[in-house]
């Protein structure tokens, strides 16, 4: 049996040309040049985006379905897509705002980026959503997003922890449900800095009891969810969502479903 499995194994190699299989969490950067037909979409529309220039979270599937679930209870259209070549201005100009579901890496081409940094001054709305915030991005995303210096997260047997958010401000769309102190368990993210200045922050962690290595440490500056404004664009970012199991949970579902409410000025305050 076990000579089976290895001729069985050496034919699998030899299909990929002698190279083992490449990793499903680390794709080939690609570019795309051909956009894709949109359907017929209702005002408000989301585009939901889940390219992955660099690290590819196993949750993406569920991010994108549980966000469009939520949006077609609202009544709202959205459109799911891979392909950087919807950002272009015709069909940007379909949508109210665009979600980041753990899109990560370079993934635009200079016209590409040039489109959406043009939509997102004439103040339309941005939300990402945990791997929208690594340290992949280039620095005028990051900028934009309002973070910088991404140093990583525990790993190991320390990689997912629960711990408790601190809600800083519990009248945003996005917070007003959850309770002051919010039991949580993830792949917590961490930065060498806060937010810039201008970031309004919502939820922070709280590293009581928690194994963190020294980079992995920010004290009371531990921001994970907060929002800012890029002229009137309403930009809104949340570190949660690494695990599969974290969109199905209802109170992280209504915390994404008040952020793109909020992005798209349904409701709540800011960027006018």
């Amino acid at each position: 049996m076990l000579a089976v499995k290895l001729v069985l194994g050496l034919g699998a190699l030899a299909l990929l040309g002698g190279q083992a299989a490449p990793d499903p969490h680390s794709p080939a950067p690609t570019f795309d040049t051909v956009a894709p037909q949109l359907p017929a979409l209702r005002r408000p529309a989301i585009l939901i985006f889940s390219k992955t220039n660099s690290f590819r979270h196993d949750s993406i599937p569920a991010a994108v379905a549980a966000v469009a679930k939520r949006l077609r209870a609202r009544g709202w259209s959205s459109y799911a897509t891979e392909n950087a070549a919807v950002f272009n201005p015709a069909q940007l100009a379909r949508f109210d705002a665009v979600v980041f579901a753990s899109a990560t890496g370079d993934l635009f081409t200079p016209d590409q980026r040039e489109a959406f940094r043009a939509w997102i001054a004439a103040g339309h709305g941005f939300v990402g959503l945990h791997g929208a915030g690594d340290g992949s991005h280039p620095d005028w995303y990051q900028a934009m997003l309002g973070y910088g210096g991404y140093t990583g997260h525990p790993g190991g047997a320390d990689h997912f922890q629960q711990s408790e958010l601190i809600l800083l401000d519990r009248t945003h769309p996005a917070t007003r449900h959850l309770p002051p102190r919010w039991r949580w368990t993830e792949e917590y993210y961490a930065y060498s800095q806060p937010p810039r200045d201008d970031a309004h922050i919502l939820a922070r962690l709280d590293e009581t009891g928690m194994r963190l290595e020294p980079k992995h440490r920010m004290g009371d500056k531990h921001a994970l969810i907060w929002w800012r404004c890029e002229g009137k664009a309403r930009i809104f970012y949340s570190a949660l969502g690494h695990n599969p199991e974290s969109w199905s949970d209802p109170a992280h579902l209504k915390l994404v479903d008040g952020a793109i409410g909020w992005a798209v000025r349904k409701a709540g305050k800011g960027c006018d």
